[in-house]
């Protein structure tokens, strides 16, 4: 079911010194490939982004590891990356940003995905392992009642690879923000590549992604409650089921799917087992930061959304205006996903053979608290 990569070759990661990017970065060094890694130039000779890496475990004075600066929106920057044989592509370089515009955002994943897909030309690559989100299949449907069904999207849910030439968003149900707007339309992207290049590409559809060295997201959740700044919930959180995946196996699952050749052309939702409320999610960060979490029971979770989109936009605002700190999980569109359930569906991704290293969110937790606990973080 596999096929042996060319070793001799390189695999680029992009976005390398980012989240996802460095994870990958480790384990395909570990398992003994060529990497090139490449990142913006300002990032990759950050001091403080490499202290990092190292601190992930990643060695960037590897004797096969070559680092080289390359920027998305500048096409000739990207020639350097393929002046050596290349076998595969890792890309999750995105602005993964919820307070940045459709304009930007647009500008860095769609554009700069293009840019990347032009400079790969006709060239004989292996794989094009594509980094897209959950988010692309929009919002839960609401029913009667204000509830929403929590039926679960797999890969046959409308996406960019099923729905029809042009569509702006999935069948039925609308995109949530703005970033998933942007991803909807970079993944429409690869896979017209795939479709009029042959560009031969595999899709990861990740669940919210944490773990140690991140600050956002999830980590950002985190971060608030260790800080006293979430202190209570409504207790029908009870009610709304959230998801996630560890970047560990984000990495673990792209570098495993890249050796399948039945994965060509083929999409895959990145999630562990998990199946949690946002209730219990909340409840089991703030036990494992010490943190008192108290329930509002009179409260509605859908009523904060519009609480929560105007606590947003007044914080940008005095963020903008005055230079208050910025607060990552407090912004308008972290805020559009308020009072919304997602339940993904990995059946697809395990009936591949491959084992989730944390099959369970509260097994990751406890990692990434003590981790975080440990640099000083929380």
């Amino acid at each position: 079911m596999s096929k042996k990569a060319n070793k001799d070759a390189y695999d680029i990661v992009t976005g390398a010194f980012g989240f996802s990017g460095s994870y990958v970065v480790r384990t395909l060094l570990n398992s003994g490939r060529s990497v090139i890694a490449t990142d913006l130039e300002a990032t990759a000779s950050d001091p403080d982004k490499r202290q990092l890496l190292e601190a992930l475990g990643v060695d960037l004075s590897h004797p096969k590891l070559r680092i080289v600066p390359a920027n998305l929106l500048e096409p000739a920057s990207l020639k350097p990356l393929f002046e050596t044989p290349i076998a595969r592509i890792f890309h999750p370089a995105s602005l993964y940003d919820y307070s940045a515009s459709l304009e930007r955002l647009r500008s860095i994943n769609v554009e700069g995905t293009r840019n990347l897909l032009d400079a790969v030309g006709e060239r004989k690559i292996e794989r094009f392992i594509h980094w897209s989100t959950c988010g692309v299949f929009g919002k839960p449907v609401t029913v009667a009642e204000g509830r929403q069904r929590n039926v679960p999207f797999s890969e046959s849910s409308s996406s960019p690879k099923n729905a029809v030439s042009g569509a702006r968003g999935p069948e039925g149900t609308p995109l949530v923000n703005a970033y998933s707007v942007s991803k909807w339309e970079q993944e429409q992207l690869v896979w017209a590549a795939h479709r009029d290049r042959d560009l031969p590409l595999t899709v990861i559809r990740p669940a919210p992604i944490y773990g140690p060295g991140s600050q956002y997201g999830h980590c950002g959740i985190i971060q608030s409650i260790a800080r006293g700044l979430l202190p209570a919930i409504p207790a029908d959180a009870k009610n709304f089921v959230t998801t996630s995946v560890h970047v560990q196996d984000v990495a673990r699952f792209a570098c495993f799917i890249a050796e399948r050749e039945d994965a060509l052309g083929e999409d895959y939702n990145v999630v562990d087992q998990s199946i949690v409320s946002y209730h219990e999610f909340l409840h089991y960060i703030a036990l494992l930061t010490g943190r008192p979490m108290f329930d509002l029971p009179l409260i509605k979770n859908r009523w904060l959304r519009p609480a929560m989109v105007g606590m947003a936009t007044a914080w940008t605002f005095l963020e903008r205006r005055f230079g208050v700190p910025r607060l990552r999980v407090l912004e308008v569109q972290s805020a559009e996903y308020i009072a919304s359930s997602y339940w993904l569906s990995n059946r697809k991704s395990l009936s591949t053979g491959f084992q989730y290293d944390y099959p369970d969110v509260r097994e990751g937790l406890k990692d990434t608290v003590a981790w975080m606990t440990e640099r000083g973080w929380i």
